[in-house]
């Protein structure tokens, strides 16, 4: 059923306003964390990049649209994070049509609203990550596949289009074979969706055949993190709580969320097949990627980006399937919203501002000093603080030396030293503790979040006995 004109007016200004906020305070944030990273690697020479890729867990696309798009406009942190921007805001377009199909319009502005009221996903729209085109092209998956639930044939041209957004999925993020994952379930589970068993499994084919290129590099990776572990903890069952508040803005708008989702699941109707495949892709990758970060830590935000906007989708979905009156369905709906719109801060500016770092390395570097940084990654991190040009040039010697730790006649040759630790743990205090052996001084400053600047000075006369 094609929408009527009054409710493509309301999913135009849907994405309308979508597109208004996500272009809004683009750089009121420094390039920071994994931004740099991106934006370093998307300028260095073609070689270079390949050969980063069998080192890192990261496919392709999203560098080389960067590479690209970087081309085109200034080369500032608000310009290069406008695609980010545009893919998050045009993710609510087949959200709204797959919570139309399965929960009819009010369902779908539900849906709608509360992605597009969602701190969580905003952060992504202002990354100069992947993660925004993951969500649009995990939102389209699920839509191609949800909107011939009750066919009794499915022809090649919805195949073929599952098949390619697939494989743009997975080459934007090797996660996206999780939402590929789920997309199985759904034809296995969900009951309208049978026709698609047969037309599935060739288009997943497809999508392997399209991911070939790249499967040496996946395997590669995936057995190197397997084998040698991630850098994460094992999550507590507390984590999966904390992961709803993130995607819900605030504490009492996520309990009130996991409230709706248990009377709606209990009070549902036999067969639900809308409520079915919401559950699947709202809380089986949540609960699943838990139990499996019990063997193998993976359990970050991040990773379940595809997985929230199924989660909008069932809080409102169970809202209907409450069986309470109309009028108390649309007025608990009319409150969530509202209760997401109040929580949300779109302008609120992020805890990394790697700017503040480099001020004070240039206030203590003012004159000549060793400068050292713990982690080798956070390199990246300072020179874009230092200035974002900085990222266009080769930064390898940074990245692959290993830290100096002088004697005291090595020091007196130094002259102060400098030492950015952004470890935020005491795993590198071996360095500071090292160092502080050729000093007589040592200042300490934490310009940013968990990040601390030591400087050492005043260097001993003497070796020590």
């Amino acid at each position: 059923m094609r929408p009527s004109l009054n409710h493509r007016i309301v999913l135009f200004a849907l994405i309308a306003f979508n597109l208004v906020v996500k272009l809004l305070w683009l750089g009121i944030n420094d390039l920071a964390h994994d931004e740099p990273f991106t934006v370093y690697w998307s300028q260095r020479p073609l070689p270079e990049f390949k050969e980063m890729l069998f080192a890192e867990n990261n496919p392709p696309l999203h560098f080389l649209i960067t590479r690209w798009w970087s081309q085109l406009v200034p080369f500032e942190a608000a310009w290069l994070r406008v695609p980010s921007a545009m893919f998050s805001a045009l993710a609510v377009w087949p959200l709204y049509f797959i919570g139309r199909k399965l929960g009819g319009e009010r369902a779908a502005l539900i849906t709608a609203l509360l992605f597009s009221l969602s701190n969580y996903h905003y952060g992504y729209a202002h990354e100069v990550r992947a993660y925004a085109l993951f969500t649009l092209l995990a939102c389209c998956g699920a839509w191609l596949v949800a909107r011939r639930m009750g066919d009794v044939h499915v022809g090649w041209l919805p195949l073929l289009q599952l098949a390619l957004v697939n494989a743009v999925m997975v080459y934007t993020h090797y996660f996206g074979w999780l939402m590929v994952g789920a997309q199985c379930l759904f034809i296995v589970l969900v009951p309208g969706l049978r026709a698609w068993r047969g037309a599935f499994a060739v288009g997943t084919m497809i999508t392997a055949l399209l991911f070939g290129p790249m499967l040496l590099v996946f395997l590669k990776r995936a057995g190197e993190s397997l084998g040698q572990g991630t850098w994460l903890a094992y999550p507590v069952p507390e984590e999966l709580y904390n992961m709803v508040w993130k995607w819900s803005n605030a504490p009492v708008i996520a309990a009130a969320s996991i409230i709706l989702i248990v009377a709606g699941i209990s009070r549902r109707q036999r067969g639900d097949a809308g409520l079915r495949l919401a559950i699947i892709w709202g809380l089986v990758p949540l609960i699943g990627l838990f139990m499996l970060s019990q063997f193998k830590p993976m359990f970050l935000d991040r990773y379940l980006v595809f997985s929230a906007p199924g989660f909008a989708l069932l809080v409102a979905l169970c809202i209907q399937e409450s069986r309470l009156p109309q009028l108390a369905t649309k007025l608990i709906g009319a409150a969530l919203v509202i209760a997401m719109a109040v929580t949300f801060s779109p302008w609120k500016k992020g805890l990394y501002q790697p700017s503040r770092v480099a001020a004070q390395v240039d206030a203590w570097c003012a004159s000549d000093c060793h400068l050292e940084v713990v982690p080798p990654w956070y390199w990246l991190n300072l020179k874009a603080g230092q200035g974002i040009a900085e990222l266009r040039l080769d930064q390898s010697h940074l990245l692959g030396t290993r830290i100096l730790v002088p004697d005291p006649v090595q020091a007196r040759a130094l002259g102060p030293y400098v030492l950015v630790d952004a470890s935020g743990n005491d795993e590198s205090a071996w360095v500071r503790d090292a160092v502080r052996l050729a000093y007589d001084t040592m200042q300490v400053a934490e310009p940013d979040h968990r990040l601390r600047v030591f400087l050492f000075n005043q260097r001993r006369e003497s070796v020590p006995n």
